[in-house]
C-alpha cells in the first residue's frame, strides 16, 4: 500500500509542479514568456532527475529486478548479501559462497532445516524455492528473516510496510506455521510469491508472474 501511495504522490507532483510554476512565474517573475517556459521546464527536469538518482522512480515505472533481467546466481548472491548487511545486519544471515550451478539448479543451506534451492535456464535464474521445517521459534523468526531479504531482492522498490504485507498476504508475517496443509499466493511487480506447507514441511516459491509471459 505505502508503494501505491508514493506512486500517486510521484504522479500528483508530475501533474501539479509544471502549472503551478508557470502561475508563480507569470505573475512574480520579471523574464519573458519564453524564459518562464524554460526554467518551469528546468525545474521539472531537476525534479525528475532527483528522484531517478534517489531510486524513487521504480515506484512508478515499476522494478526491473527479479526475473525479467538476466540474474546470474552469482548476481543473486551479492544482491542479497547487500540486502542482508542493509536490512539485518546484526542477525549474521547471508550466503556465505558461490553458488553453483548443477543440472539447471543450485541451493545453498542456512541451516539443517533451512535451505534455498534455485531454478536456472542458461545463466538465468528462473525460480526460487526456500525450503524449511520450523520447529522453534528461533528456526521460525530465522526462517521469516530469510524470506523477507529475499523478497527485498528480488522487488528493491518494496519498503519495510510493502515488505511486511507480502508476508502478510502469504500469512506468515509473525510466525511459519507448520500446522496442517495450506497454500497462499501473491503477486508483487513481476515477481509471483507463493507457500505450501504439509505435514510441518514447508516450501517459498518466488517464481515469474504469469501476467509477465
Amino acid at each position: 500500500m505505502t508503494a501505491y501511495i508514493k506512486i500517486a504522490a510521484m504522479i500528483t507532483l508530475c501533474m501539479f509542479i509544471p502549472p503551478v510554476g508557470w502561475l508563480f512565474m507569470h505573475k512574480y517573475s520579471t523574464f519573458d514568456r519564453k524564459t518562464n517556459v524554460v526554467l518551469a521546464a528546468a525545474c521539472l527536469a531537476f525534479f525528475v532527475y532527483a528522484n531517478i538518482s534517489a531510486g524513487n522512480m521504480q515506484n512508478i515505472l515499476g522494478s526491473k529486478e527479479g526475473f525479467e533481467q538476466t540474474m546470474t546466481p552469482e548476481q543473486f548472491r551479492e544482491k542479497f548479501n547487500a540486502s542482508a548487511k542493509k536490512l539485518a545486519p546484526n542477525l549474521g544471515i547471508e550466503i556465505a559462497t558461490p553458488l553453483t550451478v548443477a543440472n539447471e539448479t543450485f541451493s545453498y543451506e542456512f541451516t539443517p532445516k533451512l535451505k534455498i534451492v534455485g531454478a536456472v535456464d542458461g545463466e538465468k535464474i528462473t525460480a526460487l524455492k526456500i525450503f524449511t521445517e520450523p520447529t522453534t521459534k528461533d528456526e521460525s523468526f530465522q526462517t521469516i528473516n530469510v524470506l523477507g531479504l529475499l523478497i527485498a531482492t528480488l522487488n528493491p522498490e518494496l519498503d519495510i510496510d510493502d515488505r511486511s504485507e507480502v508476508l502478510r498476504d502469504l500469512r506468515m508475517l509473525k510466525e511459519v506455521s507448520t500446522e496442517g496443509s495450506y497454500d497462499w499466493t501473491t503477486t508483487r511487480g513481476r515477481i509471483k510469491y507463493s507457500v505450501h506447507a504439509d505435514n510441518g514441511k514447508v516450501v517459498f516459491t518466488a517464481a515469474e508472474s504469469d501476467s509477465n509471459g
